[in-house]
C-alpha cells in the first residue's frame, strides 16, 4: 500500500541537544520512537498504513539525525528531552508507540508528561523485565564502547539487523551505518546501554515508579514469538500484572516486527488506536507492583 501523503522534516534546538523528526498528515498526533542505534527510518512501511493521522517519527538523542552532545544519555535524561520537544510542539492527546529503546522512552514519559499521552503501545519495549541480548550486556562495561567503539558503529547496524528480510534491507542497514558513524554515536550509545543495562540483564523498570503515575493510559503491547534480544516472556508477565492490557504475539516473528510484517502491524494498531472505548491500565494487586526479574522462558 502506497501513500500519497507527503513527509517532510524538521529539527528543534532545545539547548541541551537538537532534535531531529519526519511528519506526515493530519489529525491526531502519533508520535513513533525508535530502539537503540536505529533512527525515524525504521517506521518506513509502517506511517503510510496510518492515514487520518498526524505521524511524528522522531529521532532520538544521539540517534539518526539527532545530535550528538557530551550528555549523560540516561532513560531520564533522554525521556526529559522528548517531553521538551512533546511539549514546544504543544501535543495534546497523543498516542506514544515505542519500539525496544523507544519504549523505554514511552514509558518514562509518563513521568514526565503525562496528560498529554491519550494511549500507549509497546513494541518489543525494554524497561518490562531482566533478560536482554547478551552481546547489550556486554556493551555496558564502563567506557568501553564510548572509548575504542565508534570505528566499529557502522558495522553495529548490519549486526544488530542480520536477519531483516526486507526487500530493502541492504539499503537501509547502509543508511543507518552512516548514521552511525557520525562523531559521538559511540558515546551515546555506551551511555544509554550503561544506564539501562548491567551484567545482571536491564536494571531500569517503570515499575518501580507507578506511585508517581496519578493514572496508566490505555496500553497495548505487541511481540515477535521468536525474539532474541527482549524475550516475548516480558510482555506475558506485563499482561498478568496489568487489568486491560492485552498481548498481540507475532508467531514466528522477532525483534522487528514492524520491519517483517508492517501491514499486520499497522492494522492491529489500528484497532487499538481507534477504539472507542478502551480501559486505562491498572495493577491487578497493587502491593505486588514490580515485575519478577528473574530468568524465564519466552
Amino acid at each position: 500500500m502506497q501513500s500519497t501523503l507527503e513527509k517532510h522534516h524538521s529539527s528543534l534546538d532545545l539547548g541541551e541537544v537538537t532534535l531531529h523528526w519526519s511528519e506526515a498528515g493530519a489529525g491526531r498526533p502519533i508520535v513513533l520512537l525508535h530502539g537503540l542505534n536505529d533512527s525515524h527510518r525504521t517506521w518506513r512501511d509502517v506511517w503510510p498504513l496510518l492515514p487520518g493521522r498526524r505521524v511524528l517519527m522522531l529521532d532520538l538523542p544521539g540517534h539518526g539525525l539527532s545530535s550528538r552532545p557530551d550528555a549523560p544519555y540516561t532513560l531520564d535524561w533522554n525521556a526529559t528531552q522528548v517531553a521538551r520537544w512533546i511539549t514546544h510542539l504543544d501535543l495534546r492527546d497523543a498516542d506514544v508507540v515505542g519500539h525496544s529503546y523507544g519504549g523505554g522512552v514511552a514509558q518514562w514519559l509518563l513521568l514526565k508528561c503525562r496528560s498529554r499521552i491519550r494511549r500507549l503501545a509497546l513494541l518489543a519495549s525494554g524497561g518490562l523485565g531482566r533478560e536482554v541480548y547478551p552481546w547489550l550486556r556486554l556493551a555496558s562495561v564502563p567506557l568501553l564502547v564510548e572509548r575504542f567503539g565508534q570505528p566499529a558503529m557502522g558495522r553495529i547496524a548490519g549486526f544488530f539487523l542480520a536477519r531483516a528480510t526486507t526487500v530493502d534491507a541492504k539499503e537501509e542497514i547502509a543508511q543507518l551505518a552512516d548514521y552511525l558513524r557520525r562523531p559521538g554515536s559511540a558515546r551515546a550509545f555506551s551511555r544509554t546501554v550503561r544506564d539501562v543495562i548491567g551484567w545482571r540483564g536491564q536494571t531500569r523498570n517503570i515499575f518501580d515508579r507507578l506511585d508517581d503515575i496519578a493514572e496508566l493510559p490505555p496500553m497495548r503491547l505487541f511481540w515477535g514469538t521468536r525474539d532474541t534480544i527482549v524475550p516475548m516472556s516480558h510482555a506475558a508477565e506485563i499482561v498478568r500484572l496489568l487489568e486491560s492490557c492485552e498481548l498481540v504475539r507475532f508467531e514466528d516473528h522477532g525483534h522487528f516486527v514492524h520491519w517483517e510484517d508492517p501491514a499486520r502491524f499497522a492494522r492491529e494498531l489500528r484497532d487499538f488506536l481507534d477504539a472507542s472505548e478502551v480501559s486505562p491500565a491498572r495493577l491487578r494487586h497493587p502491593r505486588r507492583a514490580r515485575p519478577r526479574l528473574e530468568s524465564a522462558e519466552a
